[in-house]
């Protein structure tokens, strides 16, 4: 089935690798602005590493160890069944039915703008990485907010490790851009630094590194936080991983030796400043309840049919219709989709709390666009 393999062209299935925008935009405005947004900030990063200089190899090989590594993490994840618990909206052009092209640019961007952005602050190696993950967690969370919202993807209904929520973001979707990002800093550095000019060789043996063990490394730091809240990621896992992540930052932050500016930063500061402004507006204009969402989504079928999770908890294989706990109703087509449908028309919630998740959102924005502006240096320079 289609659920578990995500590279799958599902040729039954009525999608299109090409859509006209204006038709998306009829159905999903804040959609077609996202998707194009990313794709944009995927470009820049790229115009960015290449203005590096002397420094260009080591900003390429980010950007493209950032592009397969969160890549492959994606399809990896879609296709274990046991882990399989999100589902893509349907963009205006998609690589699969279950990957739109702006899915790489997502990682792409919150893999690249931290890493790069936290180079710049010449903190040790462990500092480094874990601040690394941090700022990307911070970049990616508005993101998490957002498109849950507005239905740029579904989760599944009853799956434990994205139980835990804040402002509709699983808890446990924060701590994996965390681990994930601060282990791919991590073995980035210790690649570069082996041979910092970055012969071809070099070059790939660091790619291989952070492509191939990102993934691993992300997933035994998960199990061991996850344990605190009974064996799924929750408040206690949250705040631990970033207690500890933020403790190693403050570990030798004395010893930071900040670089000035390099060739493209106002660009790349720009580019952060409209993410997250971008991110605040699409909160603020956009009407949830005006989304329909018609794509791949969690296959339905009998109620309560219970099966274990990847972390031995049980949750139901199939969404139920008639009982489910997701940020969308069926309330915009004539019956709620059959059993055995995985291709089926979602409709969004309208706002229960409107001032809330504005609130957090734009707290989340301003804090990221301070944050970037000083590791970017505006901030740093202003300050110092």
């Amino acid at each position: 089935m289609l659920a578990s393999m995500p590279w799958d062209l599902a040729r039954h299935l009525p999608w299109q690798v090409v859509m006209n925008p204006a038709e998306k935009w009829a159905t999903m405005p804040s959609f077609v602005l996202g998707e194009y947004m990313f794709i944009t900030l995927a470009v820049l990063c790229f115009v960015h590493a290449w203005r590096q200089g002397d420094q260009r190899r080591r900003h390429v090989l980010t950007w493209f160890a950032a592009l397969l590594a969160g890549t492959a993490n994606d399809m990896i994840f879609m296709a274990l069944p046991l882990v399989d618990n999100f589902w893509q909206a349907q963009a205006t052009i998609m690589i699969t039915p279950r990957l739109p092209l702006y899915i790489p640019c997502v990682y792409i961007s919150f893999m690249y703008y931290a890493t790069v952005s936290v180079w710049r602050l010449g903190l040790p190696p462990w500092s480094r990485a874990a601040l690394t993950g941090l700022a990307a967690a911070l970049f990616y969370a508005p993101y998490d907010i957002v498109g849950a919202k507005f239905s740029w993807w579904t989760w599944h209904d009853t799956d434990a490790p994205i139980g835990v929520r804040i402002l509709g973001a699983p808890v446990g979707s924060s701590l994996w851009v965390l681990t994930f990002v601060g282990t791919f800093g991590l073995l980035l550095d210790r690649g570069i630094a082996r041979n910092p000019a970055l012969p071809i060789k070099s070059f790939l043996l660091t790619f291989a590194l952070v492509a191939g063990c990102t993934t691993v490394i992300m997933v035994l730091q998960l199990t061991i936080l996850q344990q605190l809240d009974g064996g799924t990621p929750g408040y206690l896992a949250f705040a631990t991983g970033l207690l500890v992540y933020a403790g190693v930052v403050a570990w030798k932050r004395k010893s930071a030796q900040p670089m000035p500016p390099q060739p493209g930063d106002r660009l790349l500061h720009a580019a952060v400043v409209g993410y997250f402004s971008t991110l605040v507006l699409i909160m603020a204009v956009f009407d949830p309840a005006t989304h329909v969402n018609t794509g791949v989504h969690q296959t339905v079928g009998e109620c309560y049919v219970e099966v274990a999770d990847i972390t031995g908890k049980v949750r139901y294989e199939y969404l139920c219709p008639s009982d489910f706990d997701e940020d969308y109703t069926f309330e915009c087509v004539d019956a709620p989709p059959a059993d055995g449908s995985e291709w089926y028309t979602v409709c969004g919630r309208a706002h229960t709390n409107f001032p809330a998740w504005l609130a957090g959102v734009g707290l989340l924005g301003a804090l990221g666009i301070a944050v970037f502006s000083y590791l970017l240096g505006p901030l740093r320079r202003r300050t110092s």
